[in-house]
């Protein structure tokens, strides 16, 4: 157990016990102040900010563009202290400040009993909406990236989990996925964010982004439903919104219809994004393999 493991693992339970102290509201401020601070100093981050938005809305202006980072970038910060303010939160009082939309949609896709993708994107507070969904009682599993540090890991996890939801490792989630989908319960894969390798490049924004093929290839093997999922902002609170379904076409060639699936999938949360654009991890390297994109594309 390397010390800055441990020192990081109580940072992040020091702030747990401060954030505690906190109202939900309170809380939501200190991060939306720590994410303008942050700003200031990540300059290289901050330039890359600026640059995704002006090459994705080219019709913004400059102060646009400079006002949607700086949104962005708050929203980073209410992310991390809403997501660990929610630890000391107990269902109902989490559940009074997260809101549904259209469930009435994935109720009539559960009860199809052939297990629900969930398409989501780093929108609002994803993690939070997860949790409170589970709060309600759906049967949720997440794709989730593995941290360096087994304490924070662990921890994270937790906090995921509190209400049932299961969390798949991103290294290789793909059979412990389709055993949960098999079960008719439902999985959320986020798709918006980069792949450092493999995948399909996939234009975004007008241009071309590696973009995971599971959930394309999971519906096609599995004939379950696409739901894409946005969590906005209200006020302080959340609402979670569902929207469908895709469905694969039985009779078509498989790898095709998985790409179709993942070309519709990548539209709906594009489409997100330009409604919020404020809302969404702009200063993500969404578009980092772009130059072997273009090499993809020449070699075809």
């Amino acid at each position: 157990m390397r010390p800055r493991f441990l020192i990081e693992y109580a940072g992040i339970r020091l702030l747990e016990g401060a954030l505690a102290a906190l109202s939900w509201e309170s809380a939501q401020a200190l991060g939306a102040a720590v994410g303008r601070s942050a700003a200031r100093f990540a300059s290289r981050r901050w330039a890359m900010t600026l640059a995704n938005i002006e090459a994705a809305l080219p019709e913004k202006s400059t102060q646009e563009r400079k006002a949607i980072a700086l949104q962005a970038w708050e929203n980073a910060g209410r992310i991390a202290t809403e997501f660990v303010r929610s630890r000391s939160l107990s269902k109902e009082d989490l559940l009074r400040r997260v809101g549904f939309e259209n469930l009435d949609l994935v109720d009539r896709m559960v009860a199809e009993g052939k297990g629900l993708i969930y398409n989501i994107g780093h929108l609002g507070n994803w993690e939070v909406g997860g949790i409170a969904f589970t709060a309600l009682g759906y049967r949720l599993g997440v794709v989730g990236r593995v941290m360096r540090n087994p304490l924070l890991d662990r921890w994270l996890n937790e906090t995921r989990s509190r209400f049932g939801e299961a969390v798949f490792a991103h290294r290789n989630p793909f059979f412990q996925v389709v055993r949960w989908l098999k079960a008719g319960k439902g999985t959320a894969i986020l798709i918006d964010h980069n792949l450092y390798q493999g995948g399909v490049f996939m234009p975004f924004f007008g241009r071309p982004a590696a973009t995971s093929t599971l959930s394309g290839l999971l519906a096609v093997k599995l004939g379950c439903p696409v739901v894409s999922t946005r969590v906005r902002r209200e006020g302080s609170g959340l609402v979670v919104s569902f929207h469908g379904p895709l469905r694969p076409q039985p009779r078509a060639e498989p790898e095709a219809e998985a790409l179709r699936l993942t070309v519709e999938m990548t539209k709906a949360m594009e489409g997100f994004i330009r409604e919020r654009p404020g809302e969404w991890l702009w200063g993500h390297n969404r578009w980092k393999r772009t130059a072997e994109a273009a090499k993809a594309g020449a070699a075809a």
